[in-house]
């Protein structure tokens, strides 16, 4: 699924579109609140001890005690700039441990914490599209919790990491007017920096309102790729994920 994925990838990432304003020249500015419906799959490391995620929709309702996104963006005439932050904690389904070696039912379970705060410059090259250039700043803080059975359990310390790390990237986004009130964005990156190819995808349908505010509708999707002291065992930190989903927002200007 990994792989069908990023061959898509080119369509798009961004909190929402870019405030285009190429004959403008007074500043305009927007903000967006988003949720994003989140699915995670992948593998989580600490230490010696490797755990596969599956984080579904329903499990982000249940389980994140706060979750929410902002974006702020500010434009004029064909250079802009947009902020963007999110928050998720984010606690993935338990895994069964073998048996043996463990007691049955010794379960494993994992927690995440992640900040994203993200930067960037906008340039419109033409009237519908632009290069996006940019950083990311990613704080995680990852937990794994042990329950083991048995005659005789032990309630062993949870393993926790806290990785952080700089990407950069650069991107294309493509906006277009699908009538006076509706548009479509598509909008990729692909980056460097602490984690290993970092990418993101996005597409969204816009509905403009006669108070020029707007709702956004799309598809989300956010590869990350990380490790840490990959030579150490007992010190390894690592996040190998594909995190992806639908989203809605509200677009003030």
């Amino acid at each position: 699924m990994k792989r069908i994925i990023q061959c898509v990838a080119a369509f798009g990432f961004m909190a929402s579109s870019c405030a285009w304003a190429q004959d403008s020249d007074t500043w305009e500015w927007r903000v967006i609140p988003y949720l994003w419906g989140l699915n995670v799959d992948g593998t989580m490391e600490i230490g010696p001890i490797e755990n596969d995620l599956d984080v579904s929709f329903s499990d982000i309702l249940s389980d994140m005690d706060i979750g929410g996104s902002l974006a702020g963006q500010f434009s004029k005439g064909q250079h802009g700039f947009h902020i963007d932050y999110t928050y998720l904690r984010l606690k993935p389904d338990a895994n069964v441990l073998p048996s043996p070696p463990f007691a049955p039912g010794s379960k494993i379970s994992p927690k995440m914490t992640i900040n994203v705060f993200e930067a960037g410059y906008n340039w419109l090259f033409t009237d519908a599209q632009a290069l996006l250039i940019g950083a990311r700043y990613i704080d995680m803080e990852m937990r794994m919790a042990f329950d083991f059975t048995g005659p005789a359990p032990i309630d062993p310390d949870p393993l926790t990491a806290g990785p952080s790390w700089v990407d950069y990237f650069v991107g294309l986004q493509s906006r277009h007017h699908l009538s006076a009130n509706w548009g479509v964005n598509l909008v990729g990156t692909i980056g460097a920096g602490g984690s290993d190819f970092p990418w993101t995808a996005q597409a969204t349908f816009d509905r403009k309102f006669s108070n020029d505010n707007a709702l956004h509708l799309g598809f989300r999707i956010w590869g990350l790729d990380y490790s840490e002291n990959k030579n150490s065992l007992n010190a390894r930190a690592a996040l190998d994920a594909t995190m992806y989903g639908f989203l809605v927002g509200y677009e003030f200007n």
